[in-house]
């Protein structure tokens, strides 16, 4: 796989005593402050069922600029707050051994061992808040990471999902009963905020289909914030919102295994602003013997049903590329299936073998128009467009390389040493103009632009110090 550049995640650290003397740990030797030279690294406080140990009340607020050990699965219970200032890096901590069952088979009880999770539970909230030149990362704490290294982050929340007391896939059972649940009717409920925040090499398979993502999602209400957040090098999905109504503006998703921007479960907020970049050089997912891995994926539930609220997120100005060649590794830009139903406008989609599939889609008030669409093998691998496409601009032929896209001259990832994120800027047509914002709520700003990324006329948000590439 290609290894991007990164920051020096060793941030000048001072050890914080009073966490390690409050903190009674399951582990032996794991409260203990890990010195590399001058630089002290500090584990996370827990108590021995894993949850976090505040330092003022409710909330523990880590030091800013500080590098920290996140450990096993570390809980955020309901009640409690853990603060993350900016410039703070959370690396992968000790390991704990958990004996896991699989849902889907009751028989299939495996161990494992799981490092560097971060679970904020229903009524718990994380305030991660870095800026655009001190970003908040969570990362592996090795020298040369691959996916899977680190965790990932799981927000838990209370807003409404279409299942009844959903617990969240890819963990072990929690220590606590409703640990692992999700949901309820609260549509406004607030998990806290994550802003200017990196989230690299996660990914945990606990078993098929059962694993933890980038950052995973779970009823996850629209009081929370979501802004400035890049996931890369996921050994799973990047992103995966089961139900919820949380919203969100300006998403990275770089070079997950699997999908981009999965939907399940119900989710019905709005997204704008969001990259999703296939690395070549990396592997991706295979279902059924074929690739699995899409820029999005949407199902209502596993099995197609009419539960409602019906999966519909509303999206705008995304763009998702895959290879500037086809290849088998991959499979749609778009896949929307199992009773989803779906609203993206304005969006930059291309380099899979197949552009858009619709599959058993709930077509009530979907829409998909003004879009830029290409595929290498079908445009609409499910068969012909729906009444709901409208006004897309295909092709399945990169005339150059991305130019039918009205990109810049080289705008998908490569195994080169530095990403020319300009190149996702549109400089032609149909990505340069054409954009309606007709019927989308007021949350989205309106743009002249298809995808992502304004044209040179304006900044570009992509190439902010807070993205790595």
């Amino acid at each position: 796989m290609t290894i991007f550049k990164k920051a020096s995640f060793l941030a000048t650290a001072a050890a914080v005593m009073m966490f390690a003397q409050s903190c009674k740990k399951g582990q032996e030797g794991d409260n203990r402050n890990l010195t590399a030279g001058a630089l002290a690294i500090v584990h996370i406080p827990t108590d021995a069922l894993g949850r976090i140990v505040p330092n003022s009340g409710t909330t523990l607020t880590l030091s800013a600029g500080n590098t920290y050990l996140l450990d096993s699965v570390t809980r955020v219970p309901s009640g409690y707050s853990l603060v993350i200032p900016a410039g703070t890096t959370i690396q992968t901590g000790t390991a704990k051994t958990y004996t896991v069952t699989n849902p889907e088979n009751p028989a299939d009880v495996q161990t494992r061992s799981i490092a560097g999770v971060l679970v904020v539970e229903k009524g718990g909230k994380l305030f991660a808040n870095g800026t655009s030149s001190a970003p908040v990362v969570f990362t592996a704490a090795t020298a040369s990471p691959a996916p899977g290294d680190f965790g990932g982050v799981v927000l838990l929340g209370n807003a409404p999902t279409n299942k009844v007391n959903p617990q969240i896939e890819g963990l072990p059972k929690a220590p606590v009963a409703g640990g692992n649940t999700y949901g309820g009717t609260v549509a406004a409920d607030n998990s806290g905020s994550l802003t200017y925040v990196r989230i690299e090499y996660p990914g945990v398979p606990l078993f098929t289909n059962q694993e933890i993502n980038g950052l995973t999602l779970g009823g996850v209400g629209s009081g929370t914030v979501l802004e400035h957040i890049q996931v890369s090098y996921s050994a799973d999905d990047s992103f995966e919102f089961f139900g919820g109504t949380v919203n969100a503006k300006y998403l990275i998703a770089n070079s997950g295994d699997d999908d981009d921007f999965d939907f399940d479960f119900g989710y019905s907020g709005n997204i704008q602003f969001a990259v999703g970049l296939k690395d070549p050089t990396t592997t991706h997912s295979v279902s059924g013997g074929a690739s699995d891995a899409n820029g999005i994926e949407s199902d209502n539930d596993a099995t197609g049903s009419t539960a409602t609220p019906t999966t519909r997120p509303t999206l705008s100005n995304f763009t998702l590329l895959g290879y500037s060649a086809n290849a088998t590794s991959l499979r749609n830009g778009n896949r929307w299936r199992r009773g989803s139903s779906l609203i993206i406008k304005n969006s930059v989609i291309g380099g899979f073998p197949g552009g858009a599939a619709f599959e058993t889609v709930n077509a009530t008030s979907a829409n998909f128009s003004y879009n830029a669409l290409h595929a290498f093998t079908s445009l609409y691998p499910a068969g012909t467009a729906p009444a709901f496409v409208s006004n897309v601009t295909t092709s399945s032929v990169l005339t150059g390389v991305g130019t039918a896209l009205g990109l810049g001259a080289a705008p998908f990832y490569t195994s080169a040493a530095a990403y020319n994120v300009n190149a996702l800027r549109p400089i032609a047509a149909p990505a340069s103009a054409g954009a309606n914002f007709t019927g989308l709520p007021a949350f989205f700003s309106a743009t002249t632009y298809l995808g992502a990324v304004a044209p040179a006329s304006s900044s570009n948000w992509v190439a902010e110090p807070w993205v790595v590439l």
